[in-house]
Protein backbone atom coordinates (compact mmCIF):
# COMPACT_ATOMS: atom_id res chain seq x y z
CA UNK A 1 0.00 0.00 0.00
CA UNK A 2 2.79 2.29 1.00
CA UNK A 3 4.77 1.43 -2.14
CA UNK A 4 1.01 2.17 -4.10
CA UNK A 5 0.75 5.88 -1.58
CA UNK A 6 4.37 6.77 -2.87
CA UNK A 7 4.16 6.12 -6.40
CA UNK A 8 0.81 8.14 -7.19
CA UNK A 9 2.37 10.78 -5.02
CA UNK A 10 5.35 10.74 -7.43
CA UNK A 11 3.20 11.10 -10.14
CA UNK A 12 1.13 13.83 -8.66
CA UNK A 13 4.65 15.53 -8.25
CA UNK A 14 5.77 14.87 -11.67
CA UNK A 15 2.52 16.05 -13.41
CA UNK A 16 3.17 19.48 -11.22
CA UNK A 17 6.58 20.34 -11.70
CA UNK A 18 6.87 19.06 -14.84
CA UNK A 19 7.21 21.57 -18.10
CA UNK A 20 4.63 20.70 -20.78
CA UNK A 21 6.90 19.58 -23.72
CA UNK A 22 7.53 22.12 -26.36
CA UNK A 23 5.82 22.05 -29.23
CA UNK A 24 7.07 22.74 -32.99
CA UNK A 25 4.97 25.55 -34.56
CA UNK A 26 2.70 23.35 -37.49
CA UNK A 27 4.81 23.35 -40.65
CA UNK A 28 1.97 23.71 -42.99
CA UNK A 29 2.92 22.39 -46.22
CA UNK A 30 2.90 25.64 -48.66
CA UNK A 31 -0.36 25.55 -51.05
CA UNK A 32 0.25 23.75 -54.81
CA UNK A 33 1.35 26.40 -57.07
CA UNK A 34 -0.60 27.30 -59.87
CA UNK A 35 1.91 24.88 -62.01
CA UNK A 36 -0.57 21.65 -61.46
CA UNK A 37 -3.22 20.22 -63.65
CA UNK A 38 -5.95 21.26 -60.86
CA UNK A 39 -7.96 18.72 -61.48
CA UNK A 40 -8.30 19.11 -65.10
CA UNK A 41 -7.82 15.95 -67.25
CA UNK A 42 -8.26 14.62 -70.52
CA UNK A 43 -11.70 13.48 -68.48
CA UNK A 44 -12.96 16.36 -69.35
CA UNK A 45 -11.90 16.13 -73.16
CA UNK A 46 -13.29 12.39 -74.39
CA UNK A 47 -12.87 11.87 -77.69
CA UNK A 48 -16.78 11.14 -78.88
CA UNK A 49 -17.42 15.10 -77.55
CA UNK A 50 -14.24 16.48 -79.43
CA UNK A 51 -15.09 14.46 -82.42
CA UNK A 52 -18.76 15.29 -82.40
CA UNK A 53 -17.82 19.07 -82.25
CA UNK A 54 -15.55 19.08 -84.55
CA UNK A 55 -16.86 16.27 -87.10
CA UNK A 56 -14.02 14.16 -87.35
CA UNK A 57 -13.99 10.71 -86.05
CA UNK A 58 -11.44 10.51 -83.50
CA UNK A 59 -9.80 7.32 -81.60
CA UNK A 60 -8.40 7.24 -78.06
CA UNK A 61 -6.83 10.06 -76.14
CA UNK A 62 -3.71 9.90 -74.75
CA UNK A 63 -2.59 12.47 -72.15
CA UNK A 64 0.32 14.37 -70.99
CA UNK A 65 0.71 16.63 -68.14
CA UNK A 66 3.54 18.75 -67.80
CA UNK A 67 3.23 21.55 -64.63
CA UNK A 68 -0.17 23.11 -65.33
CA UNK A 69 -0.51 21.86 -69.00
CA UNK A 70 -2.72 19.15 -70.16
CA UNK A 71 -2.40 17.96 -73.43
CA UNK A 72 -5.36 15.40 -75.20
CA UNK A 73 -3.93 14.23 -78.44
CA UNK A 74 -6.50 11.40 -80.57
CA UNK A 75 -4.93 8.63 -81.93
CA UNK A 76 -4.97 9.35 -85.82
CA UNK A 77 -3.32 12.82 -84.79
CA UNK A 78 -5.86 15.04 -85.96
CA UNK A 79 -6.93 16.77 -83.56
CA UNK A 80 -5.05 18.08 -79.73
CA UNK A 81 -6.56 19.40 -77.05
CA UNK A 82 -4.84 21.56 -74.40
CA UNK A 83 -6.09 22.91 -71.06
CA UNK A 84 -3.81 25.24 -69.32
CA UNK A 85 -4.59 26.21 -65.61
CA UNK A 86 -3.57 28.93 -63.73
CA UNK A 87 -3.54 31.08 -66.97
CA UNK A 88 -4.41 35.10 -66.35
CA UNK A 89 -4.55 37.97 -69.24
CA UNK A 90 -0.48 38.25 -69.19
CA UNK A 91 0.48 34.29 -70.09
CA UNK A 92 -2.19 34.63 -72.72
CA UNK A 93 -0.71 37.60 -74.49
CA UNK A 94 2.85 35.79 -74.66
CA UNK A 95 1.26 32.66 -75.98
CA UNK A 96 -0.63 34.72 -79.12
CA UNK A 97 2.36 36.32 -79.69
CA UNK A 98 4.40 32.89 -80.34
CA UNK A 99 1.42 32.77 -83.10
CA UNK A 100 1.94 34.93 -86.43
CA UNK A 101 -1.33 36.22 -87.86
CA UNK A 102 -3.30 35.81 -84.86
CA UNK A 103 -6.96 36.82 -85.28
CA UNK A 104 -8.67 37.73 -82.16
CA UNK A 105 -12.12 36.72 -81.50
CA UNK A 106 -13.96 39.45 -79.77
CA UNK A 107 -16.58 38.58 -77.43
CA UNK A 108 -15.51 34.57 -77.12
CA UNK A 109 -14.96 33.90 -73.42
CA UNK A 110 -12.62 36.15 -71.74
CA UNK A 111 -10.15 36.78 -74.63
CA UNK A 112 -9.30 34.65 -77.41
CA UNK A 113 -8.01 34.15 -80.98
CA UNK A 114 -7.46 31.73 -83.86
CA UNK A 115 -4.20 30.99 -85.73
CA UNK A 116 -3.71 28.81 -88.94
CA UNK A 117 -0.81 27.11 -90.09
CA UNK A 118 -0.32 25.47 -93.70
CA UNK A 119 2.57 22.30 -93.74
CA UNK A 120 2.35 21.77 -97.71
CA UNK A 121 -1.40 20.58 -98.15
CA UNK A 122 -2.61 20.11 -94.87
CA UNK A 123 -4.48 23.60 -92.72
CA UNK A 124 -4.33 23.09 -88.89
CA UNK A 125 -6.31 25.78 -87.02
CA UNK A 126 -5.67 26.71 -83.44
CA UNK A 127 -8.63 27.96 -81.39
CA UNK A 128 -7.47 29.59 -77.99
CA UNK A 129 -9.23 30.88 -75.39
CA UNK A 130 -9.23 32.02 -71.78
CA UNK A 131 -11.78 32.14 -69.20
CA UNK A 132 -11.16 33.22 -65.40
CA UNK A 133 -7.67 30.91 -64.71
CA UNK A 134 -8.30 28.52 -67.34
CA UNK A 135 -7.31 28.52 -71.28
CA UNK A 136 -8.40 25.85 -74.09
CA UNK A 137 -6.53 25.46 -76.88
CA UNK A 138 -7.82 22.98 -79.91
CA UNK A 139 -5.94 22.20 -82.24
CA UNK A 140 -7.29 20.33 -85.72
CA UNK A 141 -8.06 20.95 -89.35
CA UNK A 142 -11.97 21.32 -88.40
CA UNK A 143 -13.57 24.95 -89.65
CA UNK A 144 -13.23 27.69 -86.44
CA UNK A 145 -16.45 27.45 -85.58
CA UNK A 146 -16.80 24.10 -84.75
CA UNK A 147 -13.57 24.26 -82.49
CA UNK A 148 -15.14 27.44 -80.81
CA UNK A 149 -18.09 25.11 -80.14
CA UNK A 150 -16.05 22.47 -78.70
CA UNK A 151 -14.12 25.53 -76.79
CA UNK A 152 -17.64 26.57 -75.11
CA UNK A 153 -18.41 22.66 -74.74
CA UNK A 154 -15.58 22.40 -73.03
CA UNK A 155 -15.30 25.22 -70.58
CA UNK A 156 -19.17 23.82 -69.46
CA UNK A 157 -17.61 20.30 -68.69
CA UNK A 158 -15.26 22.08 -65.74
Amino acid sequence: MIKTVLAVALLALGACTSTPPTTEPSQTPPAPPATDSAGVSCDDAPEDVVGTALRLRLGRVSQTITGNVVRCAYDGGTAEVRFETGADAASFAEGRADHAGATDLPGFHDEAYRATAVTGEVVRTAVVARAGTVEITVLSGARTEHAQQLVTELFARL
